[in-house]
Order: structure tokens, then C-alpha cells, then sequence
């Protein structure tokens, strides 16, 4: 009947803490969205949106107003000279100009285009960059959370070792004294007792500066409901076209465009001219306005060294395009791998904890009987804690392998968040002191 219970008990375990796991690990997930880094790379996105506007407002020309007053030592002519000018030719000391000049380009060359083609490609690596950052933060926050949860597994079975080890020691000095035991095994033990002292401060450690790293991730430092780890199931095949590679690639095509760009800006160039101009000096106003088609070479020796500059970082463009995509490629199979072998260490793990357990209640009541020596009785919790950790990595291993691929392929962060919530992976753990 006590088995019943408890194994009732085990299951209810595995249906109610994925929730508590997903909820609290979604919302910090959330937090993270607002980190600086987020919000500096969001920011970068848009001033690059800017940028694409200006390119494109290029194609609308530009001009100026402008005035100016001038005082001469003597009479000057003023105005235009024009033939309706000899009649009546306007002189005075003083004169005041007022006018404007607008000139449309006439992208017959494409530099404008080409320019253009640059900043878009530059807007969609600002984009991509922004998404590798938010998800390289919602990683970082889930790292930091199984980090802190395998810690804190850790940090309550040392407990539970630890009160063992007090009782043996109480009841070994006791022994001592009636000389039913030596005073070899009470230093063995008191020995065994400063080694777990050393364990809980390192993790004491070990748990702030995770809860540090949590809070520099998603803004907040707190301690996890439970130590319970839920590994989500690998459910995205090998991505196609992962985010570093595209990122690569969209500056492959930026420092493309530049180059062409600075090409193009050195051949001859049309542009649309037009201009107003009013004079008025003693009395006198007259004006005068043009339309004129300008043509412009570039004489700029130097230019073509810049072209051929531009052209030379294009190629090296190119080629960490290339590598990028392999990397991707060697990334892709690596975390695959690492998923895959930490879920079997998992399974395999997760059987060891629970035949250490109970070999350690075994030889526990064993050695209390004096049936076992207290060294294998010590042995076999040593045994247990590394167990213990070994499990705790392997689960930790997962996640994170899980959440790199996330990165990798470039998953929205809506999907991350959500797959967490809704983990359906591997239930978590429940070790042999959990179940007594």
C-alpha cells in the first residue's frame, strides 16, 4: 500500500512541476525581452529604417535658399544681363539677393540604386542582428535558470548527506568512547563532515553566481520554485538557411552593393537643375530663373583605389559567407549530437541515482549494525553526490544544446518562449530522496 501511495505521489510530481518549471522560466523569458542589449539592437534596426528613407528620398534631388546683402564702393549692375537689361540698366551701392536652386538627379548610372541596394541589405542584417541578440539573451536566461536548478538539486541532497553524515559522527564518537569503534573511523568521518562543510560553501558560490548571471539576462534574481529539469524534445530539423549564415550572407550583399556604389558614383552623372533669383538695390526689383541640364565627370584619381578597396572587402565578404555557412552546418550537427547524447546519459543517469539511493540506505543501516564499514558506507554517498551532478549536467547539457539550436536556427522569439511554456520534453527527475 505504501508503495502505491508513493508511487502516486511520483506521478502527481511529473504532472505538476513541468507547469511551475515552464511558467516561471516563460516569464523571466519575457523579461529578457527588455534587456539593453535587446533594445540597443531594436534601435540600430530602426536608424537603419532612417537610413533606407534618406537612400530613398535621394531620388526627390534636393536644393536650398539663400540670401545675401552687399555693399559695394561704388554703383554696380544688378540683376541679370539680358537684352531688355540695355534699355534700363539697374544700378545701386546696395544690393539685396534673394533666391533658390533645386537639383534632381538623374540616376542613369544607378548610383543612387546601387546605394540604396546597400542600405537595405544593411537594414536586413540589422534585423537578423537583432533577432541573434534577443535570442542569444533568451538562452543566456535559460542557461542561468537550469544552471541554477541543478545547483540547487545538488545543494539539497548535500543537505540530506550531510545530516547522515552529522548522525554517523554523533554515534561514532559515542562509540568511541565505550571503545565500540576506533578513533581511525570517527577522523574518517569528521574528515567527511569538513569535505561536505567545503561542498556547500563552493555551492553556495556556485548558486550567486548564477543567480547573478539570471539577473544580468533577464533583470531578475530570485531562486527557482523547484529543482525539477524539463529537457523540451528536439523538434526542429536541421535548418536550411541558419541565422549566422544569413546574417553572413546580407553583408556579403551589403559590401557588394557599397562596392558598386562607389563604382558608380565615379562615371558621369546628369542631374536636373533649376534656380530663382530676386534683386532689389535702390529701389529697384528684378528677378531672374533658369532651367539647366548639368553634366558631371568625376575627375578623382584616387576614387578608383577606393573602388578597387571596395571591391576586395566584397570578396572577403563573400568568402566568410562561405565559412559562415559551413560553421552553421558544423554547429548544427555538434548541438544534434550533444542533444543526443546528453538525453542518453539522462536515461541512463537517472536509473543510476535511483539504485544509489537505495545501495546508500542499505549500507546506511548496514554500517549502523556493523555490518559494512563506515569508508564503504562514505564511499557510496560520495558515490551518490557525484551521481547526482553528473545528472544534473547531463539534463543542464540538453537544455542548453536545445536553446543554442534555437539560436542557431534562428527561431522567433514568440516560438522560443513558447515552446517553453508548453515543454513537453523529458520529465523531470524525482532521485530516491525526493521519493522517501
Amino acid at each position: 500500500m505504501r508503495s502505491a501511495i508513493g508511487a502516486a505521489i511520483v506521478a502527481a510530481g511529473f504532472l505538476a512541476t513541468p507547469a511551475a518549471f515552464a511558467g516561471e522560466l516563460a516569464e523571466l523569458l519575457r523579461d529578457s525581452l527588455e534587456h539593453p542589449a535587446v533594445s540597443a539592437a531594436q534601435l540600430a534596426g530602426d536608424a537603419k529604417q532612417r537610413e533606407l528613407s534618406a537612400e530613398t528620398g535621394r531620388y526627390f534631388g534636393s536644393g536650398a535658399l539663400f540670401a545675401d546683402a552687399s555693399t559695394y564702393d561704388d554703383e554696380r549692375f544688378m540683376g541679370v544681363l539680358t537684352p531688355a537689361a540695355f534699355a534700363d540698366p539697374p544700378f545701386a551701392q546696395d544690393i539685396n539677393r534673394y533666391g533658390a536652386v533645386f537639383s534632381v538627379p538623374l540616376d542613369l548610372a544607378g548610383a543612387i540604386r546601387a546605394s540604396r541596394n546597400a542600405v537595405e541589405h544593411d537594414l536586413a542584417a540589422a534585423r537578423l542582428a537583432e533577432r541573434q541578440t534577443t535570442l542569444l539573451k533568451l538562452s543566456d536566461t535559460t542557461a542561468a535558470y537550469v544552471q541554477l536548478q541543478t545547483l540547487l538539486r545538488q545543494q539539497r541532497v548535500l543537505a540530506v548527506q550531510r545530516d547522515r553524515v552529522t548522525q554517523t559522527v554523533e554515534r561514532v564518537t559515542l562509540e568511541v568512547e565505550t571503545q565500540q569503534s576506533s578513533v581511525a573511523e570517527l577522523r574518517l568521518a569528521q574528515a567527511e563532515s569538513s569535505r561536505l562543510r567545503s561542498d556547500e560553501i563552493r555551492l553556495s558560490g556556485a548558486i550567486e553566481f548564477a543567480q547573478a548571471a539570471l539577473e544580468e539576462s533577464s533583470g531578475r534574481r530570485l531562486v527557482p520554485e523547484n529543482d525539477a529539469i524539463v529537457i523540451p524534445v528536439w523538434d526542429s530539423p536541421e535548418a536550411a538557411d541558419t541565422l549566422p549564415a544569413a546574417l553572413a550572407r546580407e553583408r556579403e550583399n551589403t559590401s557588394a552593393a557599397r562596392a558598386s556604389a562607389t563604382e558608380r558614383a565615379l562615371w558621369p552623372a546628369l542631374s536636373l537643375v533649376t534656380d530663382y533669383t530676386q534683386f532689389e538695390g535702390a529701389g529697384n526689383s528684378t528677378d531672374a530663373w533658369g532651367v539647366m541640364v548639368r553634366l558631371n565627370v568625376p575627375i578623382d584619381p584616387s576614387g578608383w583605389r577606393r573602388v578597387s578597396a571596395a571591391k576586395a572587402e566584397a570578396k572577403a565578404a563573400s568568402q566568410d559567407a562561405l565559412a559562415a555557412q559551413r560553421e552553421s552546418q558544423r554547429a548544427w550537427t555538434s548541438l544534434s549530437t550533444a542533444y543526443r547524447s546528453a538525453m542518453a546519459d539522462v536515461a541512463a543517469l537517472r536509473d543510476e541515482v535511483g539504485a544509489r539511493e537505495e545501495v546508500v540506505r542499505v549500507q546506511a543501516e548496514l554500517e549502523r549494525v556493523g555490518l559494512a564499514s563506515l569508508e564503504e558506507f562514505l564511499r557510496q554517498q560520495r558515490d551518490l553526490l557525484d551521481a547526482e551532478s553528473r545528472l544534473g549536467a547531463a539534463e543542464a547539457q540538453a537544455v542548453n544544446s536545445w536553446a543554442a539550436a534555437q539560436v542557431l536556427g534562428g527561431t522567433a522569439a514568440e516560438s522560443f518562449i513558447a515552446r517553453i511554456d508548453g515543454v513537453g520534453g523529458l520529465p523531470p527527475a524525482v532521485s530516491g530522496t525526493d521519493a522517501r
